[in-house]
């Protein structure tokens, strides 16, 4: 196993992600508009001055050299300075920032996980009942529902007809925290974000696990007199679970940008609302930052979801 991955990262990670970063690099840099798009718009504005903004951001130079200046800046573990006025490091400001939005995330992944398979299994346990045909109804529901919407439902609901829930943020300035107060906070934005996940999971867990049960070896297992839970939940579903693990390399870095607008619907302040704002702004190297990091969790995902199999099914092998 140790020497997949290495592998894996070595000859598949490695190449994938160096061309990721050019990618990301080209699409950024030649989106319309730049960092001193809004300077143009000033009247009686000396044009040395943009130019003298455009010398002091390094957009003068050449754009191969500053892709590769970015490129050396990521091997020594930097991604560059923000383009605002106080020129922090990028990677400060993700740091600051990361630990919400993987709370947020983490919560919406736990959350997806942890009712879309008990649910999926249900209705597979109960298929063409009406139980079932709800269950199905309902998936379809979640899956194209968008998060906004359903965030803003919810918002109504909660928040402004019942009022028992805070209408966003993360906590109020003056208040102290505790952990009932921080998942009065959470509820809804972990929800919103995972109610496509809870939808994607109860389809595919339920497709999965019909295939799996009419298998021969199950109906052996059934006829030496085993419970119908014990076939299920000890020699059914592992194997039901295997294509739902694939999901996991996907839904990773879905999750975390799908949390860039749930965050701006409940004023979460995570990644979602710096996204927002570097792009107004063009701030390409906190663009280019935090796109990379989708790309090195989508890479991430993939190799946890590898392992997963192995972990599910003892045939699996990477030898």
């Amino acid at each position: 196993m140790m020497t997949y991955l290495i592998r894996r990262v070595l000859f598949q990670g490695v190449p994938v992600l160096i061309g990721f970063t050019f990618l990301v690099f080209l699409m950024i840099n030649f989106a319309p508009g730049d960092p001193v798009t809004h300077l143009r718009g000033v009247p009686d504005l000396d044009p040395r001055v943009i130019e003298d903004r455009k010398t002091q951001l390094g957009l003068d130079r050449p754009l191969v050299v500053r892709y590769f200046d970015w490129v050396g800046e990521l091997l020594q573990g930097n991604l560059g300075r923000s383009f605002d006025s106080a020129r922090r490091p990028v990677a400060d400001l993700i740091r600051e920032r990361l630990p919400v939005t993987i709370l947020l995330s983490v919560s919406s992944i736990i959350i997806g996980w942890g009712i879309g398979i008990p649910v999926g299994i249900y209705s597979a346990r109960r298929q063409y009942t009406l139980s079932d045909y709800s269950i199905t109804f309902l998936a379809f529901v979640g899956v194209s529902v968008p998060n906004f919407f359903f965030g803003m439902v919810l918002l109504y609901i909660f928040a402004l007809i019942l009022n028992v829930l805070p209408a966003g943020g993360y906590f109020s300035p003056g208040e102290e925290f505790s952990f009932l107060g921080m998942l009065s906070y959470l509820v809804m934005p972990a929800f919103t974000l995972g109610l496509a996940s809870i939808a994607s999971i109860t389809r595919y867990m339920r497709s999965s696990l019909l295939e799996v049960i009419r298998q021969d070896y199950l109906r052996t297992a059934r006829a030496k007199g085993l419970r119908e839970r014990v076939v299920i939940y000890k020699h059914a579903l592992r194997n039901a679970l295997i294509p739902i693990l694939t999901l996991m390399g996907f839904m990773v870095p879905i999750i975390f940008s799908g949390a860039v607008i749930t965050e701006q619907v409940f004023s979460w302040p995570g990644l979602g609302r710096m996204v927002i704002d570097a792009t107004h702004q063009r701030n390409y190297p906190v663009m280019m930052g935090i796109n990379l990091m989708f790309g090195i969790l989508t890479f991430l995902g993939n190799v946890v979801a590898d392992v997963a199999y192995a972990i599910a099914d003892p045939r699996i092998r990477y030898d």
